[in-house]
């Protein structure tokens, strides 16, 4: 039988992109199936009616957009996942961090710190990933939150618990700074054009000047466009996998076009690889599982999940000017290393200070009363009033004739936005979570914050601690206090193991009893990263790629050339 392809890639995250890119460099036919769509520059929603239509996916409101929040009263987290071609890498924060070295103790297969920093490099490079340019370039070091934060680190006293004292650091982030000025375009090192970060704040919400280094930009470009190679990439969009089968030697994937969910498409290949995410990937699985489609996976699917330790807190009100609005969402880290829980599970966590973008403030000025606008609107009515009636009345006057400053101070001062510093904590929660699904086949998450309090105890701490600094009023996200947390960087549900005893895929991504089926993205991480974790899940990924023989001969050539 003819299959219709070598390698079928479900997913173009962090895991599917270095998939396809590297798979395609080995000389194999592969297709690429991404449930969302390309977001092309300025394509990213920002009108108010844009935004409605198209910033959320929710098929069964016949919403298709760019984020999908999950949350149901019998979930313990509430997630927050993206849709279209880059995966996460459109609406994160750009921050590529390498785990610790402790943090990788117990993984499987040898993997290390030392082994892996090899592919974290591969990584890096593929992405051309650099700090932020604060102490470098003069228009990057005019950003108040950054030089707020790297103070506040530098002058906060160590965590008792601490095993070394915390540091600022200004982590590798996936964002352009080349160019003469903000928004100059150029040609990455793929070919693709992308423009000079302006410090908008849009990260999180789809970068339409394309200066976030998504993986759109890079892995999937370079698939597409390379040449000398048997063929380029085959990525489709718009496409939703709905069922996977073994028959025989062989995979058949079936997928819909999610705004025509009736008519369905069937591809076959030898092997699958299952790129969709934590949630994505555990809940197809499990799918397939329940309804006798893969009746042979193990017990291991839905266990191990984990929230990476994600928290986040506001400071209202902070004596220094923050200016949230004023660079890309992450810029520093305030990193801690503390002693171990009770048991002997590693423990460290990670502060950053998170922008957002300007139509956020624009928004919440419109919706905040502010008196001194309300003052300066009421002054502006009465002096037009008054010059109504000097014209009635045919009265001569001097008036100001110029009242620009006049209309600019009805304008909100954002004082509200511009003294509100969002912080964002994550770190090393136990991965004792397990995805589970209802009676109508959705997702659940089940997982207690019982045996990862001591984490949260001590980001609460922390965050309490700046907030102090700063003469700011501390607010905490009041789900954790009902046992429930905002996860952006869900982890594990396939986790890997050395055997079918110890997990659901190897150490080199496979399923336990069917060899062809792969699952290379977050859900195989056996624990949390503690760090931002897009960077280890593409490394494991790299890792994973480089275990698969080459089908032609001259691969080495392949992986130099660079795409025009």
């Amino acid at each position: 039988m003819k299959l219709d392809y070598d390698y079928i890639v479900i997913g173009s995250g962090f895991g599917g992109s270095v998939m396809t890119c590297r798979l395609v460099e080995k000389g194999y036919k592969v297709c690429l199936l991404e449930r969302g769509r390309q977001w092309k520059m300025h394509e990213f929603p920002r009108r108010p009616h844009e935004v409605r239509k198209n910033m959320f996916w929710d098929p069964q409101d016949k919403r298709f957009g760019l984020m999908e929040f999950r949350d149901t009263p019998d979930s313990d987290a509430m997630t927050l996942t993206a849709s279209g071609l880059g995966g996460g890498s459109l609406i994160y924060a750009n921050v590529l961090y390498r785990m610790p070295p402790e943090f990788f103790r117990g993984w499987p297969g040898g993997l290390s710190r030392e082994k892996m920093d090899r592919y974290y490099d591969k990584v890096l490079h593929m992405m051309e990933a650099k700090p932020y340019p604060f102490e470098t370039q003069p228009y990057y070091k005019n950003t108040p939150k950054t030089a707020l934060f790297k103070k506040v680190a530098e002058e906060m006293p160590m965590h008792p618990e601490a095993k070394t004292r915390h540091k600022f650091t200004l982590p590798p982030l996936a964002v352009r700074f080349e160019g003469d000025f903000p928004g100059h375009q150029s040609r990455n090192m793929h070919g693709a054009l992308q423009s000079r970060c302006n410090k908008c704040g849009d990260c999180d919400i789809g970068c339409n000047i394309h200066a976030k280094n998504s993986l759109d930009l890079n892995y999937i470009f370079r698939a597409r466009t390379l040449k000398n190679v048997p063929q380029p990439a085959d990525v489709r969009t718009h496409a939703e996998v709905i069922r996977i089968e073994h028959r025989e030697d062989h995979y058949a994937v079936t997928y819909v076009i999610p705004e025509f969910p009736l008519q369905e498409n069937v591809f076959t290949a030898k092997n699958v690889i299952l790129s969709a995410g934590s949630l994505g990937s555990t809940s197809l699985l499990l799918k397939m599982k329940k309804h006798g489609h893969l009746p042979r996976l193990n017990e291991w699917l839905g266990k191990k999940w984990s929230g990476n330790g994600d928290f986040i807190s506001w400071i209202f009100n902070t004596k220094p000017n923050v200016d949230a609005t004023n660079g890309p969402v992450i810029t520093g880290s305030i990193e801690y290393s503390f002693r171990d829980y009770q048991d002997g599970y590693p423990h460290g966590m990670y502060l950053q200070e998170a922008g957002y973008p300007l139509g956020f403030a624009w928004f919440l000025s419109g919706r905040i009363p502010q008196l001194a606008g309300i003052a300066g609107f009421a002054k502006l009515a009465g002096h037009q009033i008054k010059k109504y009636l000097f014209k009635i009345l045919k009265i001569k006057g001097h008036d100001q004739i110029n009242i620009g400053d006049e209309f600019a101070k009805i304008i909100d001062r954002a004082e509200f936005t511009k003294r509100c510093l969002i912080l964002l904590g994550m770190g090393r929660d136990k991965p004792d979570g397990e995805v589970q699904l209802r009676e109508d086949d959705q997702a659940i998450i089940r997982w207690k914050i019982d045996q990862s309090q001591e984490h949260f105890e001590r980001l609460r701490e922390e965050m309490k601690k700046i907030a102090e600094m700063v003469d700011g009023v501390y607010v905490e996200n009041p789900l954790t206090h009902l046992n429930k947390v905002i996860s952006v960087h869900p982890l594990g549900g396939c986790p890997m193991g050395d055997s079918r005893e110890t997990g659901f895929v190897s150490p080199r991504g496979e399923v336990y009893g069917y060899p062809g089926l792969f699952v290379v993205d977050g859900s195989i991480l056996p624990t949390s990263t503690g760090t931002n974790p897009s960077l280890t899940i593409a490394a494991v990924a790299e890792y994973i790629a480089e275990q698969i023989p080459s089908k032609v001969e001259t691969t080495h050539k392949i992986k130099e050339e660079t795409p025009a």
